[in-house]
């Protein structure tokens, strides 16, 4: 190999690592001015930088969380949830990113869909939060029996009550005793429903 093209393959090295370096450093500053703006509540300044990052690294689950973050906080709930579930498909279970899918569920009242969602944290969360939300989306579903055993679980677990009042979880506690007790008179149940109108009561 003759020196000229010793030359031009060293030149084509080091362009190629300057070029990636620069890549790399622009990536950061988008990365970085994003989340200058999220935390400044400029949500759509932030999702521009997010978007300006993607178009650098689309690899990265970061931005994506960031952009569905941001469009969660401008209650464009479709928007936060398609970059989201990206981000999630991307990085595997994130609990942060799963709790704000079910929140926006929540939000939407798609509760089906939200207890998908917070069965899933339940059992890998200890978190009041979770749990409130679970029991109240059973509810709205009708699953009242499945609202009590969750309700109970919870109730009778080491959870924190640092995101929740406990006594307003008792209360949705109640209240699923108070609906499966009426579903189950309803359904010519009623020894079994007279057990949950009693713990109703007995709940303090």
């Amino acid at each position: 190999m003759n020196l000229s093209k010793i030359v031009f393959l060293t030149s084509m090295v080091v362009l190629g690592i300057v070029a990636f370096s620069f890549g790399k450093s622009v990536y950061s500053t988008y990365i970085s001015e994003g989340m200058s703006f999220y935390k400044l509540g400029e949500y759509d300044k932030a999702i521009e930088n997010f978007n300006s990052a993607i178009k650098l690294n689309p690899n990265d689950p970061l931005p994506y969380r960031m952009i569905g973050l941001s469009y969660y906080k401008k209650s464009n709930y479709d928007e936060a949830l398609k970059y989201l579930t990206i981000s999630l498909v991307m990085e595997g279970e994130n609990t942060i990113t799963l709790s704000i899918i079910g929140n926006i569920y929540y939000s939407q009242k798609k509760y089906n869909n939200a207890v998908l969602v917070y069965e899933k944290l339940f059992n890998t969360e200890n978190n009041s939060f979770v749990a409130f939300r679970l029991v109240k989306s059973f509810i709205n579903v009708g699953k009242y029996k499945e609202a009590v055993e969750y309700g109970e679980k919870a109730l009778n677990s080491d959870i924190s009550w640092d995101t929740i009042d406990q006594k307003t979880f008792v209360a949705t506690l109640r209240e699923a005793y108070i609906k499966y007790a009426s579903y189950l008179e309803k359904n010519g149940k009623k020894n079994e429903a007279k057990i949950y109108t009693e713990k109703a009561k007995k709940l303090n």
